[in-house]
């Protein structure tokens, strides 16, 4: 039987919508599957504004570090090793045996890797001129 497909380039909310859930369907039929937890550790100065912050999410017990910053008012006073501290600690908690984030080797490689983070694999030149890591710390949850 050879059907003829139409391939469209589009950036239709409603087709990516269908596309996610149909791949989450299929992984939920191979592999025990957990909702997806959104976390936020966000650090607010005296007046209540954001200087800094995590974000991230847990899902197959690993926490995935999508996002930290500290605004440059507090770089190099120990805020980001705070958030990654705690950020494992809520990784531990809730049951998570990884974390996994990616960076580049103009933001912090070395930072991460101070904290016990190990390179999973490195994008060389990408973007150009740079390199993107990816890396990953295993947690004591682990089995």
């Amino acid at each position: 039987m050879n059907k003829e497909l139409n391939v469209t380039i589009s950036s239709n909310k409603e087709e990516a919508k269908f596309i996610r859930e149909s791949l989450i369907s299929f992984n939920k039929s191979k592999v025990p599957y957990t909702e997806e937890e959104k976390i936020n550790l966000v650090i607010k100065n005296e007046q209540n504004q954001i200087v800094g912050g995590l974000l991230g999410r847990i899902d197959w017990k690993c926490f995935f570090i999508d996002i930290l910053w500290v605004d440059d008012s507090l770089r190099g006073l120990g805020k980001g090793k705070e958030l990654m501290q705690l950020a494992e600690e809520v990784a531990y908690e809730k049951g998570c045996n990884f974390i996994r984030l990616e960076t580049f080797s103009f933001q912090a490689p070395d930072f991460y890797k101070s904290l016990g983070y190990e390179v999973l694999g490195k994008l060389e030149n990408f973007p150009e001129g740079f390199d993107h890591y990816y890396l990953y710390k295993r947690l004591k949850n682990e089995r």
